[in-house]
């Protein structure tokens, strides 16, 4: 008999938790969902745009679709195409909400965010650089297009003001354009002396050009005040420079020896006006 309830005992446990496990999978929470990140698989926008004050062109340089978001397990509300019919949606310059300020000199950004159906975002953001003139530019002109014999890949510098220029691309290499700031100072003996500070790069950290001779591990002022790039000769022109990248785009940050943090090598660079 005592076998008998034992047995019965146990057998109303089994069910017991049979139950509740049924009633468990039934439970909303312990549902799997699937969820994933989208992420940006077309961008249209440039990644800088660099202007002198009151120069700006910025609302018609950047184009209407600035790009295009996907996320192929979940999708998007609003979105088209792909696996679930809403795989992929575009990020517009009209969803831009806030302008930054186009007058003061100085960096400012610009993102738009896109949310997929678990909530999760992704988003598209470029950078505004507004420069000003200078008081004592350099006596020679140096817009115009640069070879680097080495790669093929002519440059351009873009006269912004008297010695500030728009430079396109800092390597002369088969890379995307990203602009960055090159400035020629008259020195005191009133010849060219070129400048260029640390700036933000296309990695997210710092970018610097240097003279031909600087070493490696100085801090990024170190590197503006005694290895400027330099124009190497002036008949015809030719600019050489070595491309050092950082962790930021400090005064303060410290270059990390026999490599780069970005995109570059630390080779000497030699361009030559064509």
């Amino acid at each position: 008999m005592k076998n008998k309830i034992l047995l019965l005992s146990s057998l109303l446990a089994a069910c017991f938790l049979l139950i509740m496990a049924c009633h468990k999978i039934e439970d909303n929470d312990s549902v799997v969902r699937a969820s994933s990140i989208p992420f940006i698989a077309i961008q249209n926008v440039n990644s800088a745009y660099v202007y002198g004050q009151g120069q700006t062109s910025i609302y018609s340089d950047i184009p209407d679709v600035l790009a295009i978001a996907v996320d192929s397990v979940v999708g998007f509300e609003g979105g088209y195409g792909g696996k679930t019919g809403s795989d992929s949606i575009k990020i517009l310059k009209s969803e831009i909400v806030i302008w930054p300020d186009t007058v003061s000199l100085g960096g400012k950004a610009i993102t738009v965010e896109k949310f997929n159906k678990s909530n999760f975002k992704t988003f598209v953001t470029t950078n505004i650089v507004i420069a000003g003139p200078i008081a004592n530019p350099g006596p020679t002109a140096m817009e115009g297009g640069y070879l680097r014999a080495a790669t093929g890949v002519t440059i351009l510098l873009k006269k912004v003001f008297d010695g500030v220029y728009v430079i396109d691309n800092a390597g002369g290499a088969n890379v995307a354009p990203f602009p960055y700031l090159l400035y020629n100072y008259k020195s005191s003996s009133g010849t060219d002396s070129l400048a260029f500070p640390i700036q933000p790069n296309e990695c997210g950290g710092g970018l610097q050009l240097v003279g031909p001779t600087a070493p490696f591990s100085l801090r990024a002022s170190d590197y503006a005040t005694q290895y400027p790039p330099i124009i190497a000769s002036m008949a015809p022109v030719t600019l050489q420079w070595r491309v050092f990248t950082f962790s930021s785009a400090s005064n303060a940050a410290v270059q990390p020896g026999n490599g780069g943090l970005c995109t570059w090598g630390v080779g000497v660079r030699t361009f030559v006006k064509q």
